[in-house]
C-alpha cells in the first residue's frame, strides 16, 4: 500500500534529479507494477486489508486499508494513468519535469483511495490539487493560466469548507478515523449537533464532484485550451471523481443520521440535465465533452444515492465505465484538434477517409457513453435505472438518454463529409492520419475496455462491485431497437428544436466569475443546511 503512494511520487522524483537514458520505457514498467499491485488488491479485497504507517496503536495513530470501494477505484486511477503514459510517450513535453508532476498526482491519488483519515484526506488533495494547477498551466499560455488559478482558488475554499466541517466533526466525536466517526455519531443524542459539520463537508466535497450549482470552475479546468490532452483525460476519468469517492464515503456515515436520497437524487437529476443542456450549446469539441462529464456525474449522484441497491452499484460502475469511455474521447478531441488544428468541432469532419482506426474507436467510445447496448455504458446506465420505477423517473431517464445522444450527433458529423460519397477519394491537400503505435496500443485497449465492460458485464460488475448482476447477452441484444428509436428521436429533436435554436446561443455566454462561483458555493451550503434543519425539525 505505501509503494502505490510512495513510489510514483519517490521514481518521479529521482527521474527529475537524475538523467535517465531510458525514462519512458522506466516509467512505463514501473505503472505495469502499479497495475499488478492494484488488480491484486482487487482479486482479494473480499477482506479489508490494513497497514499501519506507526507505531502508535489505533485509533490514535495512522493506516491504510483497501476494501472493495477503494480498490475498485486503485485500478481504474493506475489502468488510467498508465494508459496516459503510453499514449503520449512520444510527445516531447513528456520531459522529466512532467512525468514528476505526473506520477506525483498519481501517488497522491492512489493516497486519497487508501486513507482511512479524513484529515489525511483533506493534506493529500489540496496537494494534488496545487500540481493539477501546475499542470493545467503547463504550457503558459495566458488562458491556461487564467483556468489553473481559477481552478486552484475555487478548490482552495472548497476544501477550506472540508476541512472546517472536519474540525467540527472532530470537536462532537473526538475522531477522524472513518470507522470510528462511523461509531461515533450514532451515539450523539442531538442530531442537530451534527448538521453544521456535514453540510461544511459535503459543500467541498460536491464542488469537488462538480455537482449543480458548483461545476463552472470544471470546463475551465478540463477543456482549457493548451492543457495537454492526458491531463484533461486524467481530471476527467479519475480526478473528478475523488469529490464522488468522497461523497460515498461520507454518505455512509451519515446516511442513518440524516434523509439524504431524496435530496441528491434530486441534485443528481438537476445536475445531469443541465450537463447536457450546456454541453448542447458548445461548438469547442472540449468543451463539449467537459460539460457532458458534468451530466454523467449526476447519473453516477442518482444511483449512488437511490435507496436501492441495484441503483447504488450501477453508479459505482459507472464511476469506471465513465473513467474510461471519458479519458478516451478526450484523447480523441486532442487528436482531432492535432489534425484540423481547431477546436470548432463544426470544422472537423471527413475523419473516416483520414483515418479508419481513429474512427472506428471514436464509434466505440460514442457508443458507450450514449448507453449503446454491449458497451460499458449501457451496463452500469441499466442498473442506475433498475432502482427506480414510476413514469416520472421513466421520463426523466429518457430525457436524460437523448440530452447525451444530441450531445453526440456532432461527433458523428465528423466521420464523414456531407456533401461526398462514403467511399469517395481522399482530396490530394488531405493527408492522412498516421498514429505512433503506443499511441494506437493506448487506444484499442481503452476502446477493448469499453466492450469488456459491456459484453463481459455480468463478470466484471461482480469483480469490480462483488454485486451478483444479471444483464446477459440476451437481454442487451433485445434493448437495441429502443437504443436506435431513441437515438432516430434524438436526431430529429436536434434537428428541430436545438440545432439553430437561439436559446442555445444564450446558454453558450452564461459563465460564472470567480465571484458568482464563490457566491454559489455559499449558497450551496445554506441550503443544505436549511434542508437538514427541516429534515430534523
Amino acid at each position: 500500500m505505501i509503494f502505490l503512494v510512495l513510489g510514483p511520487i519517490l521514481v518521479g522524483l529521482f527521474f527529475y534529479i537524475c538523467h535517465c537514458k531510458f525514462l519512458m520505457k522506466a516509467t512505463l514498467i514501473l505503472e505495469a507494477v502499479l497495475i499488478g499491485i492494484a488488480l491484486n488488491f482487487l482479486m482479494s479485497s473480499a477482506e479489508s486489508s490494513v497497514q499501519l504507517l506507526s507505531g502508535i496503536a489505533f485509533p490514535m495513530g495512522m493506516k491504510l486499508r483497501v476494501d472493495t470501494l477503494s480498490a475498485t477505484m486503485l485500478v481504474l486511477n493506475n489502468f488510467l494513468f498508465g494508459f496516459m503514459i503510453l499514449f503520449n510517450m512520444h510527445k516531447s513535453y513528456m520531459n522529466k519535469l512532467f512525468i514528476f508532476l505526473f506520477l506525483g498526482l498519481q501517488g497522491l491519488i492512489n493516497g486519497v483511495f487508501l486513507s482511512t483519515d479524513f484529515f489525511n484526506v483533506y493534506i493529500l488533495i489540496e496537494v494534488a490539487t496545487v500540481v493539477v494547477s501546475i499542470l493545467i498551466m503547463y504550457k503558459k499560455d495566458s488562458q491556461s493560466m487564467y483556468d489553473g488559478m481559477i481552478y486552484l482558488m475555487v478548490n482552495m475554499i472548497a476544501m477550506t469548507f472540508f476541512l472546517l466541517g472536519i474540525g467540527y466533526l472532530y470537536k462532537y466525536t473526538g475522531a477522524l478515523d472513518f470507522d470510528n466517526v462511523a461509531v461515533s455519531v450514532e451515539t450523539i443524542t442531538s442530531k442537530k449537533n451534527l448538521i453544521m459539520p456535514f453540510a461544511l463537508m459535503i459543500t467541498g466535497i460536491s464542488l469537488k464532484a462538480a455537482l449543480l450549482p458548483l461545476f463552472s470552475w470544471l470546463p475551465k479546468a478540463h477543456g482549457t485550451a493548451s492543457a495537454p490532452s492526458i491531463v484533461s483525460g486524467v481530471l476527467s476519468g479519475i480526478f473528478v471523481k475523488i469529490g464522488i469517492y468522497l461523497f460515498i464515503r461520507v454518505y455512509f456515515i451519515f446516511g442513518n443520521i440524516f434523509i439524504l436520497s431524496n435530496f441528491f437524487v434530486g441534485i443528481g437529476f438537476l445536475t445531469a440535465i443541465a450537463g447536457f443542456m450546456f454541453a448542447l450549446a458548445q461548438t469547442d469539441i472540449k468543451l463539449i465533452l467537459a460539460y457532458h462529464s458534468i451530466s454523467q456525474i449526476g447519473l453516477m449522484m442518482i444511483g449512488l444515492s437511490s435507496a436501492q441497491t441495484a441503483s447504488y452499484y450501477g453508479g459505482l460502475y459507472h464511476i469506471v465505465a465513465h473513467g474510461i469511455f471519458k479519458t478516451l474521447l478526450f484523447l480523441i478531441a486532442g487528436l482531432l484538434i492535432e489534425t484540423y488544428h481547431t477546436r470548432d468541432i463544426r470544422k472537423m469532419n471527413d475523419l473516416f477517409r483520414r483515418s479508419k482506426f481513429l474512427s472506428v474507436i471514436l464509434i466505440i467510445a460514442v457508443l458507450s457513453i450514449t448507453g449503446a447496448p454491449f458497451f460499458s455504458g449501457a451496463y452500469s446506465k441499466y442498473y442506475i435505472m433498475k432502482g427506480f420505477s414510476g413514469i416520472g423517473f421513466e421520463l426523466l431517464f429518457i430525457l436524460i438518454n437523448m440530452g447525451t445522444m444530441m450531445s453526440f450527433i456532432k461527433f458523428w458529423h465528423v466521420l464523414f463529409k456531407d456533401d461526398q460519397p462514403f467511399f469517395a477519394p481522399m482530396p490530394s491537400p488531405i493527408g492522412k492520419k498516421i498514429l505512433p503505435y503506443n499511441s494506437v496500443i493506448a487506444l484499442s485497449l481503452m476502446a477493448l475496455s469499453c466492450i469488456l465492460l459491456g459484453v463481459a458485464g455480468d463478470y466484471m460488475f461482480k469483480l469490480l462491485t462483488t454485486f451478483d448482476a444479471h444483464y446477459g447477452f440476451l437481454s442487451q441484444l433485445v434493448k437495441w431497437p429502443k437504443y436506435l428509436l431513441t437515438y432516430a428521436g434524438s436526431y430529429l429533436a436536434y434537428q428541430a428544436f436545438v440545432k439553430k435554436n437561439p436559446f442555445f446561443a444564450t446558454v453558450k455566454k452564461m459563465e460564472l466569475s470567480f465571484n458568482q462561483i464563490t457566491l454559489a458555493i455559499l449558497s450551496f451550503f445554506i441550503v443544505t443546511t436549511l434542508y437538514l434543519h427541516f429534515i430534523t425539525a
